[in-house]
């Protein structure tokens, strides 16, 4: 049996075939389809960036909102500064001194146990020679230290009298010695570097002896 054909079934006439080349433009309605979004409204990312934008202030401002220091607090600061600047520099002088004088006297432990089997020595079978030889090795090895420690004695005699390194105990005529000259030491003094540890107690020439004639005055 044959069906019917039926109005449905018929082609449209009135509707234009598009032909070969002829593109077909398709215009959707986006109030259908519900995708597109108001123009108005922001992204995601954008809302962070403006959130993070409005509740972080730059450091100037932070800064500006600070109140300035004034002179007196200033003041007290730095006080406070160089007090603690006095107190670390005492404490490191003072550890400083304490090793050197640590080392030191180790060092001069050594020098008195030579002085102490020096003096344990049978004294009654003791060869003279000998002790004094013993004696001087334990004097260099005493000045050999203070060498190692720049300590040096102060040249004395012979030399202008200087206050800053000598110390007048008496005063005495000398042929040797031009007036105002060291003519004898009566105790050697020592300095480390350019500091004086002990002044040379020296005496000072008054000048050669005067003659009975150069004493009496011409009338």
């Amino acid at each position: 049996m044959r069906r019917k054909k039926t109005e449905t079934d018929e082609p449209l006439k009135d509707e234009k075939q598009p032909t070969e080349g002829e593109k077909i433009e398709i215009k959707i309605d986006s109030s259908e389809s519900g995708d597109e979004q108001p123009a108005d409204d922001k992204t995601e990312s954008e809302k962070d960036t403006s959130a993070q934008e409005d509740t972080t202030l730059p450091k100037s401002e932070t800064k500006a909102e600070e109140p300035p220091e004034s002179e007196s607090e200033r003041y007290m600061r730095l006080a406070a500064e160089f007090d603690n600047y006095k107190k670390r520099t005492a404490r490191e002088f003072g550890d400083m001194i304490k090793s050197s004088n640590f080392r030191l006297l180790k060092a001069m432990i050594d020098i008195l146990d030579n002085f102490e089997r020096a003096l344990d020595g049978d004294t009654e079978s003791i060869d003279l020679k000998a002790y004094r030889q013993g004696v001087e090795l334990i004097y260099n090895q005493f000045t050999d230290l203070l060498k190692r420690e720049n300590v040096t004695t102060i040249e004395a005699l012979g030399q202008s009298f200087n206050p800053n390194f000598h110390e007048a105990m008496l005063q005495q005529q000398s042929d040797e010695y031009d007036e105002g000259m060291v003519c004898g030491e009566l105790q050697k003094g020592y300095k480390i570097g350019d500091k004086v540890l002990r002044h040379a107690r020296v005496i000072v020439s008054s000048g050669a002896k005067k003659t009975d004639d150069e004493k009496t005055t011409p009338e």
